[in-house]
């Protein structure tokens, strides 16, 4: 099992949590999990989410 957790840097906050069963790349979870960002939202993220900048605006609510 694998899961995303997003946090809120400053409070600390769990934001959303997504599971996922198998062998499953981070951004797969990430594009099935349908979350979304603010447009001014900076993400720190790993190298499972390379090519997150690249994506169109389905991940990002302006």
């Amino acid at each position: 099992m694998k899961t995303q957790v997003i946090i809120e840097k400053d409070s600390k906050k769990i934001i959303s949590s997504y599971f996922s069963y198998g062998k499953n790349h981070d951004f797969k979870i990430l594009k099935n999990s349908k979350t979304k960002f603010l447009s001014e939202t900076t993400i720190l993220v790993d190298l499972g989410w390379m090519g997150y900048n690249l994506l169109d605006t389905n991940y990002v609510d302006k």
